[in-house]
Parts: C-alpha cells; structure tokens; sequence
C-alpha cells in the first residue's frame, strides 16, 4: 500500500537510499538532480544539482550529512547536506557509474561501473 507521494523530479527515477534515522530520503533521477525529502512533511529539503548526464545510484553517510551518487557522465559527487553543495568531483571510470555505496565508518566508498 502506497502511502506517501513524493512528486518534484522532471523525469524518471533510478535509485533512493534512506537515511539511518528514517527521517529522510535521497532519490536520483535521469533528469540530472538528487533530491533530499523530508518523510516527516513530505517536502523536498534540497536539489543537488552539477552531474551532466542522469543519476543511477546514490548512498546516504551515516548521520546524515553526506551523500555520494553516480551517473551516466562518468563520475561520483559527494555532497554536503549542511549546505546542498557539491563538495568532491570523483573521477576514473570510463563509463557509466551504476552503482555505489559508503563504508558504516564513512571513511571509504565503492563504486561499480559499466567500464568492467
């Protein structure tokens, strides 16, 4: 059963991730942007913005004050949800960044891509 409606991106969606404090989510879509939401009011908090092609994976920091995604331009954004600002660019893959994940200690990341 569907209980909640979260509506504000421009086109499809291709990943979420929830917090650990089940307050909010992440999600990512093919129009370019990641939105944080509150689960609480069911408001978009922010629009992280700068990947030049659609998003397919993101993971949530623990605590809640970080997030990474992937996409179809290649590479993995760390943002700051203090600030909704892109803080980190990483870059390597040859192609597309299709999935990605954060070590509990948030002191590392794994990516996995379509480069093999």
């Amino acid at each position: 059963k569907m209980t909640h409606k979260l509506q504000g991106h421009s086109d499809g969606v291709s990943c979420c991730a929830v917090f650990t404090d089940e307050t909010h989510i992440v999600s990512g879509s093919r129009d370019k942007t990641i939105k944080v939401w509150n689960l609480e009011t069911c408001r978009q908090i922010h629009t992280l913005e700068g990947h030049t092609a659609g998003v397919i994976c993101c993971a949530v920091f623990y605590g809640g004050t970080r997030v990474i995604s992937g996409s179809y331009d290649k590479t993995i954004k760390l943002w700051n949800l203090e600030t909704g600002k892109e803080t980190h660019t990483f870059r390597g893959h040859t192609g597309a960044v299709n999935c990605c994940t954060v070590f509990a200690d948030g002191t590392r990341v794994v990516s996995g891509s379509w480069d093999k």
